[in-house]
């Protein structure tokens, strides 16, 4: 591999292309090889891209991404940084990059249509999520304590290893309890075994944990420094949820509009929404088989999706849907949840992206593919593909606290996708892979 020695790069792209082309430079690494020069040499310059950070902030055109030792070291346009000399150059002009994408409310557990142990299930579903442009899922809900102890030990290794899937963060299985007491005593637990986050359920029903309960719960989460977020349906347990001091709402409001109350508390305390609009479609689009089941997109995940694919095909599955009042009720839900995240958004509440996908024996959310059409349905919600942009990437990692992530700036891991077109003429493009990297290492992409 050819390597400028002590080259300052200045001008315009024109002139990169040039001496590129006089150095014997040649575009278009084989995943190996771009393996073999990270080993070799801890110092790459992606040069060219079109580069939207992730914060919001005007895209950057024709810029100089430089990456050592896997974490972003620079950013700017061609012409404000100079290269070190050390450095392995790649063209990646007409390109453009964007953050990893993170699903700030996925489920990485076990489910009963696998035959595959829990370890090796576990690491295949972080695998698509990345061969899909997801680098970091936050799992809201472990199925029971094998996957939930197991999700810890893969979350720690991939703390300290360079990760080959998608980041994990956990919040293993959903904190509750009967009394004040014995929510405070989840919550412990959970922050013994070494949660990230803690996760509950308010479900508008007799058999919720009373106001006081979750109050506790909430409380006792404080004092071990951790975050809470909420399943919730109703706008009235949002509000409560929120007035007892959870971080983030984790699903739609759904039964009603949101008001003025509850968008002036959570821009006040800083709440996070995540619209989890996929959950909501999951539950009434297989009435009937979808036109996304012969998408070459989605069929790059079938050798993980084709067990649900089959069981979703089935007449009888299809009309049991049909014939299921609450599926028909939920699409009058989404389409109040849709209304509602444009309300939220156009008040500056803090939106980030999450699916929900994962969840055990929940059929046909997708892990991989359903951040993408949560995207889609988020722009067809009224936000603008920035906006989405920036609620996949960086609102995801600062709601949930994930610093060294989320947003392409110096000191953050160098997790990103290179996309073949640019997602903000149209979100669609976030399909356009070419590449994703994680840690600063070029992922082969085996689907």
């Amino acid at each position: 591999m050819t390597k400028m020695k002590g080259f300052a790069i200045r001008g315009l792209v024109v002139a990169v292309a040039t001496v590129l082309g006089w150095l014997g430079f040649t575009y278009g690494f084989s995943d190996q090889n771009i393996a073999d020069e990270v080993q070799r040499n801890p110092v790459l310059a992606l040069i060219g891209a079109r580069v939207i950070d992730g914060t919001g902030t005007a895209p950057i055109d024709d810029a100089i991404l430089l990456i050592e030792d896997g974490r972003i070291a620079a950013i700017g346009p061609v012409g404000s940084l100079t290269i070190p000399d050390s450095a392995t150059l790649i063209d990646i002009s007409d390109k453009t990059i964007i953050p990893g994408l993170i699903n700030a409310h996925g489920h990485v557990t076990v489910d009963d249509n696998t035959q595959l142990p829990i370890r090796e299930h576990m690491e295949q579903r972080l695998e698509i999520y990345a061969d899909y442009g997801v680098t970091a899922v936050v799992s809201l809900g472990s199925r029971g304590e094998l996957d939930e102890l197991e999700g810890i030990k893969i979350r720690d290794e991939r703390r300290v290893e360079t990760p080959t899937g998608a980041r994990f963060f956990t919040g293993g299985q959903n904190a509750r309890g009967e009394t004040e007491a014995e929510a405070r005593a989840s919550v412990a637990h959970l922050a013994d075994i070494g949660v990230d986050i803690i996760k509950y359920h308010i479900n508008g029903g007799p058999n919720d944990m009373s106001s006081p309960i979750y109050g506790a719960l909430v409380d006792e989460a404080k004092k071990h420094g951790l975050l809470t977020a909420v399943h919730i349906y109703n706008l009235s347990d949002a509000k409560g949820a929120i007035e007892k001091g959870t971080n983030i709402i984790a699903h739609s409001v759904r039964d009603q509009n949101v008001d003025i109350e509850l968008i002036d508390e959570m821009i006040r305390f800083d709440v996070g929404y995540i619209p989890t609009l996929t959950r909501d479609l999951s539950v009434f689009i297989y009435e009937n088989e979808p036109d996304f089941f012969e998408d070459p997109f989605f069929l790059r995940g079938l050798d993980v999706y084709g067990t649900e694919l089959e069981l979703l095909r089935e007449p009888a599955q299809q009309e049991a849907i049909r014939n299921n009042p609450r599926a028909q009720e939920i699409k009058i839900a989404l389409d109040q949840a849709l209304r509602n995240l444009k309300l939220l958004v156009d008040s500056g509440v803090t939106i980030a992206m999450g699916s929900d996908s994962g969840s055990a024996n929940d059929w046909g959310r997708w892990q991989g593919y359903f951040e993408h059409v949560e995207m889609e349905m988020m722009v067809e919600a009224g936000m603008t593909e920035m906006q989405v942009l920036v609620a996949a990437t960086g609102n995801a990692a600062r709601i949930m606290n994930l610093d060294e992530i989320g947003t392409l700036q110096p000191g953050k891991w160098a997790d990103f996708l290179v996309l073949n077109a640019d997602p903000i003429a149209d979100i669609r493009n976030t399909r356009e892979i070419d590449s994703v990297w994680i840690a600063g290492n070029r992922r082969a992409l085996v689907r």
